[in-house]
């Protein structure tokens, strides 16, 4: 029995003849949220400064082959091959971003990291080059999102799903021609000034 499946609180109705209270599962969820919520901090702060430890001392790379050559080419495999990781790589840093600075301060990792961090940003461009880096990334987004809806297998969810797509497939357009026209506009407004200036 799922969720879906519960009758309404104001109406409950048996199921298969049973009757579920909706009151009675969200009490129960919450008091095993309650019972293991610090527990379950305590295990991801855990997990957070061990990920810390061994990938910013890159101490996974010690692992070797029986030739001796290093057995894992990026922290990913690492992950993947030693603890079955199913997640990215990415997914790993999210998890170990908030431990840095406390990691840092206990001398676990190099106090260079957060130097590198805070020092990190993106380079300066135009408001036309930012425009059109953005057009072409939403259009990624849309021939993705476009091929992925071919492929969603049809349940009860479909239906809903493809309605989100819609929704934001005309967002996105109205984005893409909003930027396309700021895009003409700038580049013929530096053309004019060109012209001028010669």
């Amino acid at each position: 029995m799922t969720l879906e499946t519960l009758p309404a609180a104001d109406a409950p109705e048996a199921i298969e003849g049973e009757v579920i209270d909706p009151a009675a599962v969200l009490k129960t969820h919450e008091q095993n949220i309650r019972k293991n919520f610090k527990k379950f901090e305590a295990v991801q702060q855990s997990v957070a400064r061990s990920l810390n430890v061994i990938y910013y001392n890159e101490l996974w790379k010690l692992h070797k082959t029986a030739e001796g050559k290093r057995r894992y080419t990026n922290f990913n495999d690492y992950l993947a091959t030693e603890f079955g990781w199913d997640k990215t790589a990415a997914r790993a840093r999210q998890i170990m971003k908030a431990d840095i600075p406390e990691a840092i301060e206990a001398g676990d990792i190099p106090a260079e990291i957060g130097d590198k961090r805070r020092e990190r940003s993106a380079p300066e461009v135009s408001a036309t080059k930012a425009a059109k880096v953005t057009h072409k990334q939403l259009e990624t987004v849309l021939t993705a999102w476009d091929v992925r809806m071919g492929t969603v297998e049809d349940t009860a969810a479909t239906d809903r799903f493809a309605d989100i797509y819609a929704d934001a497939k005309a967002a996105i357009n109205e984005i893409l021609d909003t930027l396309l026209t700021f895009i003409e506009d700038e580049d013929a407004e530096s053309e004019t000034a060109e012209t001028v200036e010669a």
